[in-house]
């Protein structure tokens, strides 16, 4: 008889919306990759160098954000995978319960991150709660599918 996983709706449609906004995430990375190629270089080189430090950005701290950015998308899209695959396999809770607190450490790591180096204010605040909302929820479909296992091994 095969277990029933109820965490496999959230585990799913969560894991859909990480690939979907991962993949996105990682073309316009990729757009930023090619951008920082130019940076210093030829006249669109120096205008993008001058957009960047009269919006009080320094070019180091631009770099940084396009490698976080890239690094997250790729981090959301390989998870969002992991949860579509096992979505409804709760003998591979265990992976996804990781996975789940992988991505509130990450979130969490970027929303400490901002804050030190742009500060708080409501608006950002309100970001990062809903930065968190999609972790939250694959980790939620996870308990609830390791719990279904952890259950399943007591009978």
């Amino acid at each position: 008889m095969k277990e029933k996983a109820p965490g496999k709706t959230l585990l799913q449609v969560v894991g859909i919306l990480m690939v979907i906004f991962g993949v996105l995430s990682c073309l316009m990375s990729l757009a930023n990759f090619a951008m920082l190629g130019t940076i210093g270089e030829g006249e669109v080189g120096e205008l993008l160098e001058q957009t960047i430090t009269a919006s009080g950005i320094t070019v180091e701290a631009y770099k940084m954000s396009v490698y976080i950015t890239a690094a997250g998308a790729l981090l959301n899209t390989v998870i969002g995978i992991i949860g579509i695959v096992n979505c409804n396999k709760i003998q591979k809770a265990g992976i996804c319960f990781v996975c789940g607190i992988i991505l509130i450490l990450w979130q969490l790591g970027n929303d400490a991150y901002s804050a030190i180096s742009e500060g708080v204010n409501g608006l950002s605040l309100v970001f990062m709660i809903i930065g968190l909302i999609l972790p939250l929820l694959y980790f939620w479909g996870a308990l609830k599918n390791r719990q279904a296992m952890l259950d399943s091994k007591v009978q």
